[in-house]
């Protein structure tokens, strides 16, 4: 039985500097999500409460991606957790600047 090794490309490593900025941003992430739940069970508003949970998705991705670069120095294997594929990212994407912008 043969095993075949798969062409998988190497991920580019990220350079100290986008390391320490990386880091800011999951800083920056982790303050606006510990804020924004503050404000929302403080002050419990309608509207934003809701595109604060639909922005929730997306500020896991940033901050997952953001967190894998300043600490392995790596990009995420999985690029789109929490998201299913690459096409439901970009759906999402989508609709939240609509969503944002109307």
């Amino acid at each position: 039985m043969e095993t075949q090794s798969h062409n998988v490309p190497s991920r580019v490593a990220v350079r100290w500097p986008f390391r320490i900025l990386a880091a800011i941003i999951v800083l920056a992430g982790l303050v606006a999500v510990v804020g924004a739940t503050l404000a929302w069970w403080s002050h419990g508003a309608g509207l934003p409460k809701w595109r604060m949970l639909f922005a929730l998705p997306g500020v896991a991705w940033l901050i997952r991606v953001a967190w894998t670069s300043a600490i392995r120095g790596r990009p995420p294997v999985s690029e789109y957790w929490p998201f299913a594929s690459q096409n439901i990212f970009t759906v999402y994407v989508i609709v939240f600047l609509v969503a944002s912008y109307a």
